[in-house]
């Protein structure tokens, strides 16, 4: 399982609202969790008993985070061999925008969005995934992109705005 899934749980957590600098622990718990539950899993159903662990410890890992105070930490950019600096920036930005859209995502919806958009599973992989109907992933999806859609166009018009209100100063 580890072999195997462990980039794509690294991935769907991370996407699911967990931190970066949790998400390897919050990855390592979900194959603690598999390892202790091994004679529990059906044969063939190992993807899916690890994938729905991730959507269980992402969901307990943020709420527990949205307790705790929140620090900001930028990291040291002059030891990187990433790009310059506003490149980086920009790249923040956008990984920050779609953290702040996803997470105003339901989990149920933003779990079928993420395998789609960003993890390219078929539907009826995540039906199988999810352990849902095929009509119920299409119909949860079609959602989560029309949420999508309007919450970043919202973020959108407010940047506007902000900018213009910055040009009249």
């Amino acid at each position: 399982m580890i072999a195997s899934d462990y980039r794509l749980i690294w991935r769907v957590l991370r996407r699911l609202g967990v931190p970066s600098d949790s998400v390897d622990d919050a990855a390592q718990q979900v194959f603690l969790i598999a390892a202790e539950r091994l004679d529990d899993i059906a044969v063939q159903s190992e993807r899916a008993f690890v994938f729905g662990t991730a959507l269980r410890v992402a969901q307990s890992l943020r709420r527990k985070l949205a307790r705790l105070p929140v620090y900001e930490d930028d990291g040291d950019l002059r030891a990187s061999l990433l790009p310059g600096p506003d490149e980086l920036t920009d790249q923040k930005r956008a990984r920050e925008l779609l953290d702040r859209v996803l997470d105003g995502l339901p989990l149920e919806l933003r779990s079928v969005f993420v395998l789609f958009e960003l993890e390219g599973l078929t539907s009826p992989e995540i039906a199988a995934l999810l352990e849902l109907p095929l009509g119920t992933v299409a119909s949860r999806l079609r959602r989560a992109r029309e949420q999508f859609s309007a919450q970043v166009a919202q973020v959108v018009q407010a940047q506007k705005s902000n900018a213009r209100k910055a040009e009249e100063r």
